[in-house]
């Protein structure tokens, strides 16, 4: 199997996330929204990784692989024919996936203290999931971004037009 086509399967898979996100109710399932668009955007991270012809890490910081790429092609050890506006947002799609990444175990297990746990439907607000809704549609925008300028999108329309639309969709 090619790049491309493991690439297809990451995005196939992050955009399943996706759909369970969007028909889960916000008021009831918080924590497992959040979870959802946790995985979306590690599959989207490992559809880029894959895209640019590297192995992606079985890892959930998806992001610190795009920091080392980007670390060899900053530095002169990698050469990969990209420009600098696609540099910027792999740069940009790192920064915004370890705020999801940051979120660890919170999402399935809650938070744990002396006395109790607190539940994740608790602990996430309706507006915080909110606003981690608007970063993954930020990210599905710049991930369609990276994607078109990498003439990825001719292999794969399908992907590239429900990255765009999720990134234009209200909330």
């Amino acid at each position: 199997m090619n790049n491309y086509e493991i690439a297809k399967s990451w995005f196939r898979l992050a955009l399943a996330d996706w759909r369970v996100v969007e028909k889960l109710d916000i008021n009831e399932n918080r924590g497992a929204i959040v979870y959802h668009l946790q995985q979306f955007v590690e599959k989207l991270c490992k559809g880029i990784i894959a895209v640019l012809g590297f192995e992606p890490p079985r890892t959930h910081t998806s992001s610190t692989e795009i920091d080392r790429i980007l670390a060899d092609i900053y530095v002169g050890s990698l050469r990969l024919n990209v420009d600098n506006e696609t540099l910027r947002d792999l740069e940009r799609l790192s920064s915004l996936a370890k705020t999801f990444e940051d979120e660890g175990t919170r999402p399935r297990y809650g938070v744990r203290h002396a006395n109790r746990i607190i539940l994740p439907d608790e602990y996430y607000s309706t507006d915080i999931v909110r606003l981690f809704i608007d970063d993954a549609k930020m990210i599905a925008e710049i991930t369609f971004r990276i994607l078109r300028r990498l003439n990825f999108c001719t292999e794969a329309e399908d992907i590239c037009g429900e990255l765009i639309g999720i990134s234009r969709r209200n909330a």
